[in-house]
């Protein structure tokens, strides 16, 4: 009898904890259920997850999160009784942080920012807030920090910290705490660079900053050169441009410096600077090629396919004093059929409207053949730098259907005495 009562006691005990487990278990669904939701924007929610779970550690990061103005002090017990329930949660940390920083206790705010950052350090919202945070404690280094910490988990984010980064180079004090980043680039370095010599208005800080990473211990990168060549050329200042682009050059490319780069196209085209530039177009395909009559081992060869063709073709930028020059070069025609013809045309770069000369416009069929082209530039601001670039003749800015081939060999330009 006593072994029966001794059983029945047993299991109405292991149903009441079964129930109570159970009642526990939907309890605590429905509370992370509604804090679920509050996560994604229902406000409402967090009251509900917290009537079901009043000890649910998101629901009441949440709530403290959503009272930190209309009610500071409660907000902060929400807060750290959501921190000891989740020690992990950095962005409850980061919120109390704030507050505290707000009721006038920086030390303690400055050690849970930092707690925060150490709990979740691979959080790039967190680390965008800390960031700010830091702003406005006056340590910029600690800001950069982070914002470099967000940029390394998504470099997406740099539409929004770039400008900040720019506004930094143009204070001395602010600049110094960059060189860090200079001295190591990070790998969103580049990206940032692009933004400042494409945004920055003045030059003197796009050149203070690549003058600062050239003197750094890691080089100068290819697209870093490419884009201070390019915001140089912007700004007219050819000669600086040109130094530039040549100092970034390999003992190869430097074999075919001269007045025209590499004017029998040997190398594949380059980036920017005084390369030659070969614009892709339906219209054509451009290649370098072996052909007989080479006088290297390429030429430069533009098949046209009969579509619509643009004005402006090949071209390269080039550094010519004032003076008198002699351009000559070496074509084919292959069946060039056209309204017009197509003809090499040195103008101004800084003013294209004004043309220092054009060869005899091309077209039909011919086997390799000479031009040359006597040309003057003139001694004015206006014309420091130069273009030569394959044009339409007499097409008045419209586009023309061509179609053949022409071949191109051995550019070149000298000074006449």
């Amino acid at each position: 009898m006593v072994t029966k009562q001794k059983r029945l006691a047993f299991s109405l005990f292991l149903l009441v904890m079964g129930l109570l487990l159970a009642w526990r278990i939907l309890v605590v669904g429905l509370g992370d259920h509604f804090a679920r939701k509050a996560l994604l924007g229902d406000k409402e929610a967090v009251d509900t997850a917290l009537m079901w779970n009043s000890s649910n550690p998101q629901a009441l990061f949440l709530k403290g999160y959503y009272l930190r103005d209309k009610d500071p002090e409660t907000a902060a017990n929400l807060l750290r009784e959501a921190i000891v329930l989740n020690p992990g949660n950095g962005r409850a940390m980061q919120a109390l942080a704030g507050l505290l920083l707000e009721q006038k206790q920086p030390e303690q705010a400055d050690s849970m920012m930092q707690l925060a950052i150490e709990r979740m350090p691979a959080d790039k919202a967190l680390r965008l807030q800390a960031a700010q945070y830091w702003l406005r404690r006056g340590e910029l280094e600690q800001a950069v920090d982070n914002w470099a910490a967000a940029l390394e988990l998504d470099r997406t984010l740099g539409t929004r910290i770039y400008p900040a980064l720019a506004r930094m180079t143009e204070n001395p004090d602010a600049l110094d705490i960059l060189k860090k980043l200079m001295q190591a680039p990070p790998s969103w370095w580049d990206d940032f660079f692009a933004y400042l010599a494409r945004n920055e208005k003045r030059l003197a800080t796009v050149v203070n900053v690549a003058t600062l990473r050239h003197a750094s211990e890691t080089p100068l990168s290819t697209r870093e050169r490419d884009l201070l060549v390019e915001r140089l050329q912007q700004e007219q200042k050819w000669p600086e441009a040109y130094l530039v682009w040549t100092n970034g050059l390999s003992d190869e490319q430097r074999r075919y410096l001269g007045s025209v780069f590499d004017g029998g196209f040997e190398l594949p085209p380059g980036e920017g600077g005084f390369f030659w530039r070969f614009p892709e177009n339906d219209a054509w395909l451009i290649r370098r090629k072996h052909t007989y009559g080479s006088e290297g081992e390429k030429s430069l060869h533009i098949l046209y396919r009969g579509n619509n063709a643009p004005v402006n073709q090949v071209y390269q930028y080039l550094l010519l004093g004032p003076g008198q020059y002699l351009l000559q070069l070496r074509f084919r025609v292959d069946r060039l059929r056209m309204a017009t013809g197509l003809h090499w045309v040195v103008r101004c770069a800084e003013n294209e409207a004004l043309v220092l000369g054009a060869t005899t416009p091309l077209v039909g069929a011919s086997d390799w053949d000479m031009q040359q082209l006597r040309f003057q530039v003139p001694n004015s601001r206006g014309c420091r730098g130069q273009l030569l670039r394959l044009e339409i003749s007499d097409a008045q800015g419209k586009p023309q259907a061509i179609e053949g081939e022409l071949w191109f060999d051995r550019f070149s330009i000298r000074k006449l005495q």
